[in-house]
């Protein structure tokens, strides 16, 4: 009786629950990041970025998606993280680190399983945070092109190998980061990042691809089992800002993820640690020394990934539908190792309360068969047949009431496992919180410590300081002297310095104006020069007119006494030419009388030819007549 009770206690409480109103869906903005995360961590902001938020108490060499594991579920790799700001920022947002301050998370308000690029080989399978830069589009979602886009580097990566991945604590199992070089180049990109299609949800579901489940499952020495994801996103996050643990129920894996609003405009935490100007970005290149082991990581990216872009090559859809079958095979998987590996002692508390139940009326009821007559006999027939009747209904009612305590005792032994289960994961929980405090208070030791000695060193420095202040003051006492003296000499150099320019003006002065005064003795003289040589040239000038008018009048007496000559020689010649005429006209005069006179004798006697030339003739004669001019 006490099991049919709690049998229907339980399907009452069912009913009840299926019957409770749902709580709508509630939706934060990024104050629940803020509020969520300030005990963990400082709020920077970020130049290029904006605000961004840096984990505190960590080790120099963490890494994102480290301390924890991973689980597959119908969102596909889900990372299940120990830390507690792990259900945020390895499902929201996007992680970088910067050279010289660490990783740091930037918010977004998009959920999904995991947002890490997956790279595998024979040997090893990595996964790696995504920048910030990366953007979720539903449409294209994120491929293999993801490395070469946005230049992620072999340091930033997570790898291990096969057998380990299904490990519950898998950062024991992440090989050493100078190893990734090595292992990357034998490696190739499978991230696919997609929506989930064909799912009941009435939200996004982002699918996280990565590796393929059965190779991983046939390869791991740990079981990992396909588990439901439900999304916790009701809730009062406004009165409970702190994201409970991420636990599994049975087949379920229950996370944190209220809905977050797409921020309108920046919005500012209510701290903010510090400002991050000019950050220097480490993509996972700072491990690779060698610049040509370098250029042959990226000629690789390219060589695999040649025309594969978020246009040509968008991430595969995966279809609900496909999750699910997956799921129900997993489902038929567990239960039949469960009922391979159930004993059969199990099934006898069946056997031992049947006949107890099943002999109580045979016992009690059974007459005793005695000789009667006919009608007795017949009577007891009957008798026997209505007792075998009932029998028979008690029989099937025994075996019913056996079969709903079997079922009873079944779900009594579901719920035992389940609190069992429960009671494990609060332990873990508790056990993980523990640890935590204990972390928490190791770390806080250590910063203590770290603050002890960081007060010890900073007393020294402070008297080291102090002490270097103290010799700078007297060095800067020294060098105020030896600067006051410099700035003496400098002034009395100065002073010199005037003098001297002012005496060399001075000279200077004097020198210009002796030169000016030597250039007016000099245009003086000069002048008078240039006087004496007008007055000279103006004597000579007088004498040259005098000499010319002398020589002129001389010329001209000249010139006149040659005309008076030429005159008194033409007037000599025309005399000497009248004379001459007169003489030659007596001479004529006298020749022609000659002639008149010889003309008889002529007559008587002849003359030889030419022996005598007539005075005609000599006349006709030039040369003659020149030469009698002439005389």
């Amino acid at each position: 009786m006490k099991i049919k009770s709690l049998v229907l206690t339980l399907l009452l409480a069912v009913l009840c629950l299926g019957f409770l109103p749902r709580q709508a869906t509630a939706r934060v903005n990024f104050s629940y990041f803020y509020e969520s995360l300030a005990p963990y961590g400082d709020w920077v902001d970020v130049e290029h970025y904006g605000y961004c938020w840096q984990p505190r108490y960590v080790d120099p060499d963490w890494r994102p998606y480290t301390d924890g594991y991973w689980a597959y579920t119908d969102a596909g790799w889900t990372w299940v993280s120990y830390e507690d700001f792990g259900s945020i920022t390895y499902h929201y947002g996007r992680w970088v680190r910067l050279e010289d301050i660490g990783w740091v998370w930037k918010p977004d308000y998009e959920w999904g399983p995991a947002w890490v690029s997956w790279r595998q080989s024979d040997d090893y399978i990595g996964w790696a945070p995504l920048p910030p830069d990366v953007e979720f589009n539903p449409d294209s979602g994120i491929g293999v092109w993801v490395d070469r886009d946005y230049d992620i580097g072999p340091s930033v990566y997570n790898f291990c190998q096969y057998r380990y991945f299904g490990a519950p604590v898998i950062r024991n199992y992440i090989v050493p980061r100078r190893q990734n070089v090595f292992i990357i180049n034998s490696t190739v990109n499978i991230t696919n990042i997609t929506v989930l299609r064909g799912h009941d949800h009435d939200r996004r579901m982002v699918f996280n691809s990565g590796p393929d489940y059965r190779r991983i499952s046939g390869r791991t020495e740990h079981h990992i089992d396909i588990l439901q994801l439900r999304r916790q996103a009701d809730g009062d996050w406004a009165r409970h800002p702190r994201p409970e643990f991420t636990r599994r129920i049975g087949g379920e894996l229950i996370m944190s993820a209220p809905e977050v609003e797409a921020p309108q405009q920046r919005f500012a935490p209510p701290k903010v640690t510090r400002e991050i100007r000019a950050p220097r970005i480490d993509k996972g290149w700072a491990g690779v020394s060698d610049s040509r082991e370098k250029d042959r990581i990226k000629q690789r990216y390219q060589d695999q990934t040649r025309g594969l872009t978020r246009a040509t090559a968008p991430a595969t859809p995966v279809d609900a539908q496909t999750v699910q079958t997956m799921l129900n095979e997993n489902r038929s998987r567990q239960q039949q190792h469960r009922q391979q590996q159930q004993p059969q002692i199990q099934q006898q508390p069946q056997v031992q309360q049947q006949p107890q139940v099943q002999q109580q009326p045979q016992v009690q009821q059974q007459p005793q068969v005695q000789q009667q007559p006919q009608v007795q006999q017949d009577q007891q027939v009957q008798q026997r047949h209505r007792k075998r009747d009932k029998e028979k209904d008690l029989r099937e009612f025994l075996q019913h009431q056996a079969i709903q305590q079997q079922q009873a005792a079944e779900a009594q032994r579901r719920a035992a496992e389940s609190n069992a289960r429960d009671a494990q994961a609060q332990q873990e929980n508790a056990l993980r919180e523990q640890q935590s405090r204990q972390q928490q208070a190791a770390v806080e030791q250590q910063r203590q410590a770290a603050e002890a000695n960081a007060r010890a060193a900073q007393a020294q420095q402070e008297n080291a300081q102090r002490e270097q202040q103290a010799r700078q003051q007297q060095a800067a006492v020294e060098q105020q002297r030896q600067a006051a003296e410099a700035n003496a000499r400098a002034v009395h150099a100065q002073q010199e310095n005037a003098l001297r320019e002012q005496q060399a003006r001075q000279q200077q002065a004097a020198m210009e104006q002796q030169r000016q005064a030597a250039e007016a003795n000099a245009r003086a003289v000069h002048a008078q020069q240039e006087n004496a040589q007008r007055e000279q040239q103006a004597r000579q000038q007088q004498a040259a007119v005098e000499q010319q008018r002398q020589a002129a009048e001389a010329n001209a007496r000249a010139a006149q006494a040659q005309q008076e000559n030429a005159l008194r020689e033409q007037q000599a010649r025309q005399q000497q030419a009248a004379v001459e005429q007169q003489r030659q006209a007596a001479e004529m005069n006298a020749r022609a009388a000659a002639r008149a006179q010889q003309v008889p004798q002529a007559q008587s006697a002849p003359q030889p030819q030419g022996a005598q030339s007539s005075p005609a003739a000599e006349d006709n004669d030039p040369r003659k007549r020149k030469h009698r001019d002439r005389d």
